[in-house]
C-alpha cells in the first residue's frame, strides 16, 4: 500500500467534554492545529512526542520564531493544562519569557531518555545549557559531546507526525492506515489507535485500544497491530461515537477482549 505525503485527519475523533467527572479525550492530530497560551503570547504546536512502551506524551514543540523565523523549543507535558477545544489553545503553566528561553529540540543532544523522578520540567538545553531550574543530566558514559547542528530526533521518544500515516499491519497482513491517536487529557495517556481500513476492509475509521499496539516494523515503515482483519471488519465504526467516555471506553475494550480501564 502507497501511503501518501499528505496525512490525514480523523473527522470524528472530536474533541469531547463529557459530564463533570468524565475524562477528556481529543484527537492528537487536532492537537497540531492548536497553539500554546502563556499568558498574552501564542505559539503554535508543532509536534507531539510520546513515550511508545507506555503509551504516554512527554513534550510538545513550540515554534517562537514566528512567520519568517521558525525556532521551535520542547517543553515537558507536564507545564501543559487541559487543551482548549472551543479556543483552539493549549494553555502552557510557564511564562512565555522562560518558553522562549526553553532548549531547541533540532539538536539530538537536547533530550535523552531518563526516568520520570530525574526528569526536569523543562530540559536540559544543547551543549550543557539548562533551563528553569533544570539540572544538568549526568551520563558517566557520554563523555563530551561535538556541537552539532542536529537531526530532528529526540532520542527515546517518537513523533506523533512519524506514525500518521503509517500502514498499520495485523495477525494476518495490511489492515488499513494509521490516521490518528486518541488522546486523555487528564493521564497525558494515548488511549486509542485511529486506523482507516478503506481500500483493505469496507471504507471506514476504526478505534483500537492502545494495548494492542505492537510497536513499529521493520525500518519503522509499518505499525504493527494485535488485530486480525477480521475483528477489524465487525469492529465499532468511529462515527457511531459522538462522545468518548467510560461506558464507550468499557464497551470497545470488551469487544476487543480486553480487561476494563482502572
Amino acid at each position: 500500500m502507497t501511503v501518501s505525503n499528505a496525512k490525514p485527519k480523523t473527522e470524528t475523533a472530536n474533541e469531547t467534554r463529557p459530564e463533570t467527572g468524565e475524562a477528556t479525550f481529543f484527537a492528537m492530530t487536532h492537537i497540531l492545529s492548536y497553539s500554546a497560551k502563556a499568558k498574552d503570547a501564542s505559539f503554535p504546536v508543532t509536534e507531539l512526542f510520546f513515550d511508545p512502551d507506555e503509551g504516554v506524551l512527554r513534550y510538545v514543540a513550540l515554534d517562537i520564531g514566528g512567520w519568517f523565523d521558525r525556532r521551535e523549543v520542547i517543553v515537558t507535558e507536564g507545564l501543559m493544562g487541559e487543551p482548549d477545544n472551543a479556543n483552539r489553545t493549549w494553555p502552557a503553566e510557564i511564562s512565555p519569557e522562560a518558553i522562549k528561553e526553553a532548549p531547541e529540540w533540532t539538536d539530538p543532544n537536547v533530550i535523552q531518555r531518563m526516568s520520570m523522578p530525574a526528569m526536569p520540567h523543562i530540559m536540559i538545553g544543547p551543549f550543557g545549557g539548562h533551563f528553569a531550574g533544570a539540572a544538568p543530566h549526568e551520563d558517566p558514559e557520554a563523555g563530551d559531546v561535538a556541537e552539532t547542528e542536529g537531526n530532528l530526533k529526540v532520542d527515546g521518544f517518537e513523533r506523533l507526525n512519524d506514525w500518521v500515516g503509517l500502514p498499520v499491519i495485523g495477525q494476518d497482513g495490511e489492515v488499513g492506515t494509521l490516521i490518528d491517536f486518541v488522546f486523555e487529557a487528564d493521564t497525558r495517556r494515548l488511549s486509542h489507535l485511529v486506523i482507516d481500513t478503506g481500500g483493505l476492509l469496507a471504507a471506514r475509521q476504526v478505534v483500537v485500544p492502545y494495548d494492542l499496539l505492537r510497536g513499529l516494523g521493520e525500518k519503522g515503515q509499518t505499525a504493527n497491530v494485535n488485530v486480525t482483519q477480521a475483528l477489524l471488519e465487525d469492529a465499532p465504526p468511529l462515527e457511531h461515537f459522538d462522545e468518548i467516555n467510560r461506558s464507550w471506553i468499557d464497551a470497545l475494550r470488551n469487544y476487543y477482549q480486553l480487561a476494563p480501564r482502572f
